[in-house]
């Protein structure tokens, strides 16, 4: 089934028609059962506006980001832009989001030059390098500060030290790419495999549990993002054995711009969509981790997302935009009793190119008091506004 909506317009903005550092949202998305538009969209609009007040070269390298109240999906959020350095190699931007008179989400975007070309010897070791260590020998003084980076062991000695650097120096280092995984045409995407689910195990369902998953059935299937949960080639597990009860703390999911055959982002607007994509089912990695869900005991109470930061690297000179990218999420520390939890994730390409890093804390609650369950979909906002009321939205 073909997006209903243009990714590129659900991460763009409109220009204000008389202040040239604000700018307009476009539509605004309310995930079924949510307590408020998806929390991607704002950052990704977000980080559009401000990239309107960035020249060339320069490219966002960095951003975090707090959500203070919940948004809706009218009257449209201004975002106001804040020029708070432009230097020769860096920029930074505060982006302010109003709803109304209501303060609903700030971002801090930090922008820089692209990367400088290393020469093609880099890190080759000189034939005198030799050499250059004979004055110092083994007897060479350490540095107070080298001195205490050591490890306590002390084990390894300064020849160590000095035969290491006789390796060469690398242009650069990543954490690696998960092995022995599929790639995204030979995984189920989000829709096929809860379906697969509701026609085999959940048909009975009935209320709450069954309006829920129907929904989100048909949000995936409309929605300009395929979602893939990741398998690895050598299990044969069940395609949609995440649908059964147990604590997982590491997702793995593709992520796949639908992209239409006249959308063809630049680079800055990509990584507007690599932020709104991200934000689909972090934070609800959290709560997988200790187990909590709609069917627990407890249940899941709320589930929304208080800040998010990405870090960007230089992408591969044949990126792809329509390409799958792979978000790898890990929970770092969850704690129900405080209701939060935090998690750190990595972005790849399919080749296996590490082109972002995230980390995002939000709140996860169980339901002790038997309440209903607020803000189930995973990405979003948090904060109390009962004077509000919540509106309906277009995909």
């Amino acid at each position: 089934m073909a997006p209903s909506t243009l990714l590129t317009d659900l991460v763009g903005v409109t220009p204000h028609p008389s202040a040239s550092d604000i700018s307009i949202s476009k539509p605004l998305w309310v995930p079924s059962g949510a307590r408020g538009v998806f929390g991607g969209q704002v950052i990704a609009q977000s980080l559009a506006a401000s990239a309107r007040t960035i020249s060339s070269p320069l490219g966002l390298h960095s951003m975090h980001c707090y959500f203070l109240l919940p948004a809706f999906s009218n009257p449209d959020i201004e975002y106001r832009v804040e020029r708070l350095r432009d230097g020769k190699s860096y920029s930074n931007r505060l982006v302010r989001a109003w709803q109304g008179e209501r303060e609903v989400f700030v971002l801090l975007a930090s922008y820089t030059s692209p990367p400088t070309p290393l020469p093609k010897n880099f890190g080759s070791i000189p034939q005198n390098s030799s050499s250059s260590t004979k004055e110092g020998g083994n007897n060479a003084k350490m540095s107070n500060s080298l001195r205490f980076a050591l490890p306590q062991s002390a084990s390894q000695s300064i020849k160590d030290i000095t035969n290491s650097t006789r390796q060469g120096v690398q242009p650069k280092y990543q954490a690696p790419f998960p092995a022995n995984l599929r790639p995204w045409k030979e995984c189920y995407t989000e829709e096929s495999r809860w379906q697969k689910f509701f026609d085999e195990r959940a048909a009975n369902w009935t209320g709450a549990r069954k309006k829920f998953l129907t929904e989100y059935i048909r949000e995936r299937r409309e929605s300009p993002v395929g979602i893939a949960r990741a398998r690895y080639r050598s299990l044969e597990e069940s395609q949609y054995e995440e649908a059964e009860d147990g604590a997982h703390h590491t997702r793995l999911s593709w992520l796949h711009a639908r992209l239409g055959p006249d959308e063809k982002p630049d680079i800055e607007t990509v990584k507007a969509m690599i932020a709104y994509m991200t934000d689909f089912q972090f934070i609800g990695t959290a709560s997988r981790a200790v187990g909590l869900n709609q069917s627990s005991i407890p249940r899941i109470g709320m589930l929304a997302s208080l800040d998010h930061s990405i870090h960007f690297y230089p992408f591969p000179e044949n990126f792809d935009p329509s390409a799958p990218l792979l978000h790898v999420m890990e929970a770092q520390s969850v704690d129900v009793a405080s209701g939060r939890g935090m998690l750190q994730g990595r972005v790849y390409t399919q080749e296996g190119d590490l082109i972002a890093v995230t980390a995002q804390e939000g709140v996860v609650r169980a339901d002790l008091k038997g309440l209903e369950a607020k803000g189930l979909v995973e990405g979003g906002v948090v904060g109390e506004d009962n004077g509000a009321k919540q509106r309906k939205a277009k995909l």
